[in-house]
């Protein structure tokens, strides 16, 4: 029998910290510590998205706990936005509609770190007031990457706009949202929150609809199948495989930076080599929810199609099942592999004629070998009569090279200049400042853009000429700070390796106090070293510098003595 006198009913979308909060109000209790007590049994704790204590809350409400609890994490938190990307673990037997406790478990911990706000739409609190009798908090609002409201395509806010005091506190219930905020603001009196943009508000609309049809988790195969599908069947791939930087790229156009920057943490600090990635770990595919609602809402536009992809995925993964070892080889004979091969490699030669055996042997390894040794007549006649005449000079050159030449070098001289945001220059670099991608192989680059090759390969610069600009700007910036020219100061100021300071003042013979003292012009210091922008570094430095060079001052081998002493005494 339940030990809780009542327990106050769920609003539509509404999340469970919302209803703690009115129970607290409702009850009449003074304190949160009494609420805690009465809910959970336990002393004030954070919610977030999950409260730690749910079960415990199920079994005081009446009914079945079980019932309960499927109950409370269905309609009440934003985990059935996270099942359809948690995978299944192994052995796991997927219930139709359930929602069993091992799944929660399997949300990344770094999932609560999202849920460390509360958000509000202002038309949504005065709406709810008007046609239920009470303002509350939507979960719909909490979902990560949702910065506009699904409903009336405001921004959301989560701290008081006039004194900028935070909605969510640690351990604390929710403020009431009909009450005033210390300095006397309301949101019941306030205007309606700024417009969000078109794609703010669409993608809010479809992790809504995700949230609410509540998906049952897949097999993170079955996911990335998808995914990998949807992918090719819109052009983002290279070859066979996925091209994630053709797919961030298309995302950037999309959204914009300034959207992704507030919805993702990670491109907001510019974490973009594994912005998105497809493999498995622990059975799941590794990226934050945000990042999964971001890539479904970008490849399927809607939460219906990417959830009728999902079961047509499934039903594939089902139907198909390995074949046995003795009927693959009675199926696959000396003739349909000769006919199998013999396509492959005409395949190949049809999208590039002008090829050897070496790029046969890089690209088909499998059918070459079987046709060298099966059937090399075949594979020497087709080789042969796909052979070329050399393409002539004017075929070869692009028409580009010119421009692309005196492109690169006007970026060269902007990349040189010492400044905060510089950055090495290097093939990668360079090549970013072009209008256009040119992904080609270095002979092909020689080829067909030989001044632009030129120019790329006089102004590439060492990582030594790298480092020397980067302390040089860190030097400025400390003596803007009126700190003194030492590695204490280096390590507030730079990146770089701060013992570079000593190796380099020492080398050029620097005035590290007279600088300090009466400053530094970065381009003319830099100027009278010397140096060309392909210096290999200090004559002999064989120092330790952090990172890749990183070398250890004790020999593993005297630490293991030492251990082995201290453990001996």
């Amino acid at each position: 029998m339940s030990d809780l006198l009542f327990f106050p009913m769920s609003m539509p979308d509404e999340m469970l910290h919302s209803r703690i909060t009115r129970y607290h109000y409702l009850s009449g209790n003074r304190t949160e510590a009494e609420t805690f007590r009465d809910l959970f049994g336990s002393s004030p704790f954070g919610v977030g998205m999950l409260p730690k204590q749910i079960n415990h809350l199920a079994a005081r409400l009446p009914g079945d706990m079980a019932c309960n609890l499927y109950e409370l994490i269905s309609s009440n938190t934003t985990f059935p936005a996270y099942r359809p990307f948690l995978g299944l673990s192994e052995g796991m037997d997927q219930e139709e509609g359930g929602c069993r406790v091992h799944e929660v478990a399997r949300v990344p911990r770094r999932e609560a770190t999202v849920h460390r706000k509360a958000r509000i739409c202002l038309s949504c609190v005065q709406q709810d007031l008007l046609e239920v009798g009470y303002s509350y908090w939507h979960r719909s609002h909490h979902l990560p990457g949702v910065i506009a409201c699904w409903r009336h395509g405001e921004t959301l806010i989560h701290a008081c706009p006039e004194c900028y005091l935070p909605f969510y506190r640690k351990n604390k219930l929710l403020p009431n949202l009909t009450e005033e905020c210390l300095c006397g603001w309301s949101p019941l009196s306030a205007p309606v929150g700024g417009s969000c943009s078109d794609i703010e508000m669409k993608f809010a609309i479809f992790a809504h609809k995700i949230l609410q049809r509540n998906m049952p988790p897949v097999c993170s195969k079955v996911l990335g199948s998808s995914l990998t599908r949807q992918c090719k069947k819109l052009g983002f791939n290279h070859g066979g495989l996925v091209s994630t930087a053709k797919l961030i790229a298309s995302i950037r156009d999309k959204y914009g930076d300034e959207v992704l920057s507030k919805m993702d943490r990670a491109f907001e600090q510019g974490k973009l080599d594994a912005w998105i990635r497809f493999r498995v770990y622990k059975g799941q595919i590794d990226m934050p929810l945000a990042r999964h609602l971001i890539i479904a809402f970008h490849l399927f536009g809607s939460a219906e199609k990417f959830e009728s992809s999902l079961n047509s995925e499934a039903i594939l993964a089902g139907a198909a099942k390995p074949a046995s070892p003795s009927k693959s080889k009675g199926k696959v004979g000396k003739g349909s592999r000769k006919d199998e091969y013999r396509q492959k490699i005409e395949t190949l030669l049809a999208f590039k004629s002008d090829v050897g055996m070496e790029y046969l042997w890089t690209n088909a390894y499998k059918a070459t070998r079987w046709l060298k040794e099966n059937d090399g007549k075949w594979l020497s006649a087709k080789l042969s009569a796909t052979k070329r005449e050399p393409a002539s000079a004017e075929e070869s050159f692009d028409p580009r090279d010119q421009l692309y030449a005196e492109t690169i070098q006007a970026a060269v001289e902007k990349m040189y200049r010492i400044t905060k945001d510089q950055k090495r220059v290097n093939l990668g670099n360079l090549l970013k400042t072009l209008p256009t991608r040119v992904s080609l192989t270095p002979a092909v680059r020689q080829q067909k853009f030989p001044l632009l090759s030129e120019v790329i390969e006089r102004s590439l610069e060492s990582v030594w000429h790298f480092r020397l600009r980067r302390l040089i700007w860190g030097m400025v910036e400390a003596i803007k700070l009126n700190l003194p020219l030492n590695t204490n100061s280096m390590s507030l100021v730079s990146a770089g390796p701060i013992r570079l300071i000593f190796v380099i003042s020492s080398l050029f013979e620097w005035d590290l106090e007279d600088f300090a003292k009466n400053g530094i012009d970065p381009e003319a210091l830099l100027k009278s070293t010397g140096v060309s922008h392909k210096w290999e570094g200090p004559p002999g430095y064989q120092g330790p510098l952090g990172g890749h060079a990183y070398q250890r001052k004790t020999p593993i081998v005297e630490l293991l003595g030492r251990a082995g002493v201290d453990e001996a005494s």
